[in-house]
């Protein structure tokens, strides 16, 4: 398009002045202004309540999961705590039907060992059989289920409050789970505290703690225990003898730790010949060879 021809208009002298225009206070687009503005704010209030409603619909839902992992992990150790006294029962059962059909001999191997079986290897009078409940904390000491193991020991002392033998059970209950753990101050402390209250432990417990507190860079803890419980063990049966050999063992091992070659030599050497079978001599027989070389 060419340019717009402007065109000269003569206005009378006459004519009255021309009235500016109000200039108008409206801005441009308020209308869409305003209404875009709207927009936004109602976007972001929707946003915030979709966030809230996010953040409430978690927290609901990890609320729900940890309930639900809660009562799944009661529901399991119920689940342990009920199979190891069936499995308990069973043998207490089955025991108690062989008994009343002659009986089995009294160091018949096949029977479980009591926890509180004394350091000449022989039960204790009146604890010749082993309670249901026993077999259950047994049961679950050899599979390392401490949790299960204290709580039906705890429970056996609530119901015979003063019986020392569940005391000692639970007792040993604890000790081996504080070795299990590595907590030697309080596997010692415990140890410590069961002879002050004259408690009948399993030597096994003792020597346990000395091991530990071999592997903790103390030797001579270790061989006091080890020492006390090979002074004590002079039963002659297979449990004694094999009690016997485990802590000269420890005690040969101690020895050596702290420079005593020759007497640690000599307790490993005897505790090869006490070992009750031929995987058991082997393991012990390494220990053995272990520190010949070292006196070399």
């Amino acid at each position: 398009m060419g340019r717009r021809k402007i065109v000269a208009v003569n206005i009378p002298t006459n004519t009255p002045p021309i009235q500016p225009h109000a200039v108008s206070t409206t801005p441009k687009h308020g209308f869409w202004t305003g209404f875009s503005v709207g927009c936004a704010v109602s976007l972001v209030g929707a946003l915030l309540i979709g966030v809230i409603a996010v953040l409430v619909a978690m927290a609901a839902g990890l609320s729900t999961a940890r309930d639900q992992a809660r009562d799944a992990y009661a529901a399991s150790k119920a689940q342990q705590i009920a199979a190891g006294q069936a499995v308990a029962a069973e043998a207490a059962a089955a025991y108690a039907e062989q008994n009343g059909n002659g009986g089995m001999a009294d160091e018949d191997p096949s029977l479980p060992a009591s926890p509180l079986v004394g350091a000449d290897g022989d039960a204790d009078d009146g604890a010749e059989t082993m309670s249901v409940e026993e077999l259950a904390i047994d049961s679950a000491l050899e599979t390392e289920d401490y949790d299960t193991a204290e709580k039906l020991a705890r429970e056996l002392v609530a119901r015979n409050p003063n019986d020392p033998l569940a005391r000692a059970l639970l007792q040993t209950v604890r000790i081996e789970r504080a070795v299990a753990a590595g907590d030697i101050a309080s596997a010692d402390a415990l140890l410590i505290e069961a002879r002050e209250l004259a408690l009948e432990l399993d030597p096994s417990v003792a020597l346990a703690v000395a091991d530990l507190w071999i592997a903790e860079g103390e030797p001579a803890r270790g061989l006091a225990i080890a020492d006390l419980v090979v002074k004590s063990t002079t039963g002659t049966t297979d449990d004694a003898r094999y009690l016997r050999g485990a802590a000269l063992l420890i005690r040969g091992m101690a020895k050596a730790e702290l420079g005593d070659l020759a007497g640690g030599t000599k307790d490993l050497e005897d505790s090869v010949r006490l070992a009750p079978d031929k995987e058991t001599a082997a393991e012990w027989q390494q220990y053995l060879d272990q520190i010949r070389e070292k006196s070399r």
